[in-house]
């Protein structure tokens, strides 16, 4: 009886592995973390033009770009692993959080509203990716961005877009390190 229960256990466990390198493989989470990351630290210089102006005509091509990017991604990786993912959710969320910040940003006037847009569509990514990292991460973007509509600091946004930069970048690889190990 003992090793009938050990070899469910195993095959259990054989299943679990297979399951998380399967979702590892479709959805390769670290890619739209380092894009928008990378992109985020790209954008910090145009915080300095047009009190935000630059900023938001930076994220107005940058955003588009780096979703299509992750799209492509997505889309090659499927073809080479063998299996695709269902995009029905995605798509819609990275345009809901593409407006949610364009409109927070409108409204407020400041990079604070945009950045907890952000932190909370990430909120949702991390749901669909099953994902503590990005829900951390999601988390101190938002505090963040909190902690600079409170404060209003001298050159918040660049705070703020310096904080997302660096924890996107700093995720994304670690998500990639993780997967290669």
């Amino acid at each position: 009886m003992r090793t009938d229960d050990d070899e469910l256990a195993r095959t259990l466990q054989e299943v679990e592995t297979v399951r998380r390198r399967t979702r590892a493989a479709v959805h390769p989470a670290w890619f739209p973390m380092l894009v928008f990351g990378l992109l985020g630290l790209a954008s910090i210089p145009f915080g300095f033009i047009g009190s935000g102006l630059g900023t938001a005509l930076f994220w107005l091509v940058a955003s588009p770009a780096g979703g299509i990017a992750t799209s492509r991604y997505y889309r090659k990786r499927a073809r080479t692993v063998g299996v695709a993912s269902r995009s029905r959710a995605y798509v819609p969320l990275g345009v809901a959080i593409f407006v949610a910040a364009w409109v927070s940003g409108v409204v407020t006037g400041s990079a604070a509203g945009p950045m907890l847009a952000v932190a909370v569509g990430y909120l949702a990514f991390a749901r669909l990716e099953r994902s503590a990292a990005i829900a951390v991460v999601a988390v101190v973007l938002g505090v963040a961005a909190v902690v600079v509509a409170v404060t209003d600091p001298a050159h918040g946004d660049v705070i703020l877009t310096l904080v997302f930069g660096l924890a996107f970048t700093a995720t994304g690889l670690v998500l990639l390190r993780t997967r290669l190990v």
